[in-house]
């Protein structure tokens, strides 16, 4: 569960509460009429009276007393009765006002059970600042502002209505509240703290803090007995917990922005270490969200090789929300957490290893299994979902890996077989994105021979599950080879992984690593992590290379380079080492690549980073860098800047476009206070062009100045200009490719093709005598301007095919045109924004379809169309005896192809329909005149070689099936 649907539950648990509250007070007051003091307001017939006190009532009443008291006279919120319409049920509301009395302001919050519907009303110009006040424990102060009021009602089925002022609602609770075992286990706090804030532009927010939180992880008999001074060691001050609600991020705790926040606690008694502890927000299903803690520990006894380990084991508490329970942690539901992960740890000398078995998010379960043997090292990963109730399949996958102890199976020349493996799975498929997010990250090894693979475990399952999720029907397959050279200073991993079946595509998962001069604790470590795919169907080659986890001596080396090869429809070329210029739109599916990044930050208080980019696109070619500089010591020093973003252009002429910032200023004490800064953009180079803007800053004086300054003389060579589209397109019309016929999509004969006769048509040898005419090119877009043509200027023009002769003229405005793709920079003159970013390719005619009218066929020729009729003999019955000694021996009998292959034979259907003859009649009448036509001469006219077979001319005819003729 996400923390919106988590939000959505405790929601609406919230509303039955509330709904049953306010149905309760309403039965139980009396009615009252309007309060005068309302009139001439927007509270007019919406307000009534006021009640003396609150009644009692469900458990939420009893929670508003507890922290406000009665509403009586002496409180300043009061509690009134509220009709939020002429004629809708009766309600209530809580009612706070301006000391100086209603006319400087109130706030009213108004609640109608059917729904509930919430009304926030605040008049004009109102200003509260409540101080705190309530009955102890308990204190509450608010600070509300709307200078041109609030009106807005929250309910089922109502839009969501912004904020009309600002708000901000404080409820606090002192003193401490413990859930759990009194003796441990069980979560304790020294104070709560309720804040409700709203303000125009943003959504409103709940936010929950739990002050002072501390739990017991053990009974105290049990830690007293391993050893541990107290049950709850936290180490340092309790951390700040807070639980933030709103309708953007849903719940979930504010540190985190997830349903997790880990708390600082540690065990590290002898027998007992604890790897980590957190609060968490879980659910279980329809019974309402539950508070857990959890923590994952190591256990073993003294002398024994085996330690046992557990994660996110513990306890929950159901948080009550209903009418007959106090709102609050439930500790009389108190339940243990099973845990999520079992696993084991076994050192006995010359073996060791390890294994763990456990849950994953998507309710499957993940396992893994590590054995050293000393002369092989032996590894499983394992995933496994079993089907579900909405259709999804069991699935499984298992990635398998064997490791050869140093200095591994020798090849030659150095090189060494350290590693194989190989990777299979059933109903799952490869998440391209998941994979590029491991390989960006430098975590490519989860997936390629996972180093201390037990210790991970977690990380390991976590990413083999996201990057390889549940698909039906898909099949994985695929080897793992690792090699090293100079005894493992370079280590090279790859997997070829296959999905099958189509579409097929293949990935390659890839790592090297190179670590100088000693691997183990290298001074030089680079890390090139590779992500490939092709997928033919599309087809598309693609490639990613990161350097993440990558240093020299200390300083970080990072960056991110990548290549797409993209076909069809969306065909797409990008070439990129470091990212993009600033302003380009990346194509879909293009990922956003990291800098080429070099730190050079020795510490003392100086810092230099480098970064750069270069970028080839179908439409740009494009280069940016910039250079930081950091010298500074307690707060005082220098800094610095330089960067720039350039687009290239080869027009043929090299021209080009840069962006330059620059600046340089002095800090003392963390404030700025003198410094320059230049903006510019550079043009050229002939003539050159620089605009932009400069600025100088001195304590609190601030001097901007724009320019924009020419010079330097015209280009002394001119452009050449293109040559003629007419050139290149008459030797490309002139090819045999740019012409072919087309068959039809349906035949309208019953004749079949031979398979002699296929093979003609599709080579072009022979041509269908209903096909169409298809001519097409790419040499020129048809029907729209260009000004370009092979990327060099041309006069405006546009091309364009008049008409078609093909026996009879066919006007080119009625053929249907045929779309091709083009390159916008070979043909159309762009600006820089459309460069970087305007599509790779686009769609223009560049040919079309014309019919076949009028033109000669061949040769008409007799042939035999009558049926082909084959008869397959019955194949002879398997004899059984009955005798029982030989009856297991024949029943288990090898069965031939031939008998599986009649056993799923169509039967023969007991009634056929035989095709219908033609036939020669009377127009008129409809008359026999000819039985079973057969047109034997097609290089004249059709009706004159039926009326040669004739008795008796005629002079209207018509060609029907012999069952219309009249008998």
């Amino acid at each position: 569960m996400d923390s919106h649907e988590l939000l959505d539950q405790v929601a609406g648990q919230l509303r039955v509460l509330t709904r049953d509250a306010v149905d309760g007070l309403v039965r139980s007051l009396p009615e009252l009429g309007e309060d005068p003091s309302a009139a001439g307001t927007v509270l007019e017939g919406r307000l009534l009276a006021v009640h003396d006190r609150l009644p009692a009532g469900n458990s939420l009443v009893d929670l508003v007393r507890e922290m406000l008291g009665d509403l009586d006279s002496a409180s300043p919120v009061r509690l009134h009765g509220w009709r939020r319409a002429p004629g809708a049920p009766p309600g209530v509301a809580l009612v706070l006002t301006d000391p100086a009395g209603p006319a400087s302001g109130r706030a009213v919050l108004g609640v109608t059970p059917d729904g509930p519907v919430f009304d926030v009303v605040v008049t004009p110009g109102t200003t509260l600042n409540a101080p705190a006040a309530g009955r102890a424990p308990w204190s509450a102060e608010a600070t509300i502002a709307a200078p041109q009021g609030w009106d807005a009602a929250f309910g089922p089925g109502l839009p969501p209505a912004p904020p009309g002022g600002t708000a901000t609602i404080r409820l606090r609770r002192t003193g401490r509240l413990a859930a759990g075992m009194t003796d441990g286990p069980g979560v304790s706090v020294d104070g709560i703290a309720l804040t409700v804030t709203a303000s125009p532009g943003t959504p409103a927010a709940v936010e929950l803090e739990l002050q002072g939180l501390n739990a017991a992880l053990l009974p105290a008999a049990l830690a007293r007995l391993l050893g541990i001074g107290g049950a709850s060691p936290m180490s340092g001050p309790p951390p700040p917990v807070i639980l933030r609600a709103d309708r953007a991020e849903g719940l979930r705790f504010a540190g985190t922005g997830a349903l997790r926040v880990p708390l600082p606690m540690r065990l590290n008694a002898p027998l007992v270490s604890t790897r980590g502890t957190a609060l968490e927000l879980t659910s279980d299903g329809d019974g309402g969200p539950r508070l857990a803690l959890s923590l994952s520990a190591s256990a073993g006894l003294p002398g024994l090789p085996l330690r046992v380990h557990l994660e996110r084991a513990g306890i929950d508490l159901p948080i009550a929300l209903s009418p007959g329970t106090r709102p609050g942690l439930d500790p009389s539901r108190l339940r243990e957490l099973f845990p999520d992960g079992i696993g084991t740890e076994l050192k006995v000398p010359p073996i060791s290893g390890g294994g763990l078995v456990r849950r994953t998010p998507d309710q499957g379960y993940g396992g893994l299994i590590s054995i050293d043997l000393g002369v092989l090292r032996l590894q499983a990963v394992a995933l496994f979902r079993p089907p579900d109730g909405n259709g999804a399949p069991t699935s499984f996958m298992v990635l398998l890996a064997a490791q050869f102890p140093p200095p591994g199976i020798q090849l030659g020349l150095g090189f060494a077989l350290d590693a194989v493996g190989g990777l299979v799975g059933v109903n799952r498929r490869v998440d391209i994105t998941a994979l590029q997010q491991l390989v960006g990250d430098g975590n490519a090894d989860h997936v390629l021979f996972p180093d201390r693979a037990v210790e991970r475990a977690a990380e390991i399952i976590g990413s083999l599950g996201s990057a390889f999720p549940v698909a039906a029907g898909r099949v994985l397959v695929g080897p793992m080879v690792r090699i090293t050279w100079g005894g493992r200073m370079v280590s090279l991993s790859g997997a070829l992984i296959l999905e099958l079946p189509a579409p097929a595509r293949a990935v390659l998962v890839g790592r090297l690593l190179v670590g100088l001069p000693d691997p183990v604790v290298p001074l030089i470590r680079l890390q090139a992590s590779v992500l490939g795919r092709i997928e033919p169907a599309v087809p598309l080659v693609e490639l990613l290379v990161s350097l993440s986890g990558s240093w020299i001596v200390g300083l970080a080396v990072r960056g991110e380079m990548y290549l797409l090869v993209r076909g069809g429809r969306q065909p797409q070329f990008v070439l990129s080492a470091g990212g993009f210029h600033p302003r380009y739109a990346r194509p879909a599916g293009v990922p956003a690549l990291s800098r080429l990044q070099v730190d050079l930050a020795p510490g003392n208080g100086f810092g230099l980073r480098m970064e750069a980019y270069f970028a080839i696109t179908s439409n740009a070619v494009m280069f940016g860098g910039q250079v930081q500089l950091d010298a500074s010591i307690a707060g005082c020093g220098v800094q610095g800047w330089l960067g720039l973003d350039a687009l290239f252009v080869f027009d043929p002429v090299f021209a080009f476009s840069v962006h330059v910032r620059a600046g340089v200023a002095v800090r003392a004490f963390g404030r700025r206070l003198a410094g320059i800064g230049l903006d510019f953009t550079l043009e050229g180079p002939a003539p050159w062009h620089a605009f932009g803007t400069g600025s100088i800053s001195v304590l609190f004086w601030d001097v901007e100045l724009d320019f924009d300054v020419r010079w330097g003389s015209p280009q002394a060579i001119r452009q050449e200009p293109g040559r003629s589209p007419l050139d290149a397109l008459t030797p490309e019309l002139a090819k045999t490719t740019a012409w072919s016929a087309e068959r039809p999509a349906a035949e309208r004969t019953a004749l079949l093709f031979t398979p002699e006769a296929n093979e003609k048509l599709n080579q072009g040898s022979l041509v269908h005598p209903d096909a169409t005419l298809r001519l097409t090119q790419r040499v020129v877009p048809l029907g729209v301007p260009i000004s370009r043509f092979e990327r060099r200027p041309v006069p405006a023009q546009t091309w364009t095919v008049k008409e078609v002769t093909l026996g009879t003229p066919q006007p080119a405005d009625q053929l249907a045109s045929l779309p091709e793709r083009f390159v916008p920079g070979e043909f159309f003159d762009l600006t820089e924004d459309q460069q970087l970013t305007g599509p790779a390719f686009v769609s223009h005619a560049g040919g079309l379809r014309a019919r076949t009218d009028g033109v000669r066929v061949g040769e008409g020729h007799r042939a035999d169309d009558t049926y082909e009729t084959k008869y397959e003999p019955p194949l002879p019955e398997r004899q059984f005896t009955m005798w029982s000694g030989f009856f297991r021996r024949e029943a288990v009998f090898a069965v031939s192809a031939a008998e599986r292959l009649e056993r799923w034979r169509t039967p023969e259907a007991a009634v056929k329909v035989r095709p219908a003859t033609l036939s020669v009649a009377a127009a008129e009448t409809l008359s026999p005149l000819l039985d079973d036509v057969t047109l034997v001469n097609a290089t004249t006219d059709a009706w004159d070689a039926v009326r040669g077979q004739l008795a008796e001319p005629q002079d209207a005819l018509r060609l029907v099936e012999t069952w219309e003729l009249r008998s």
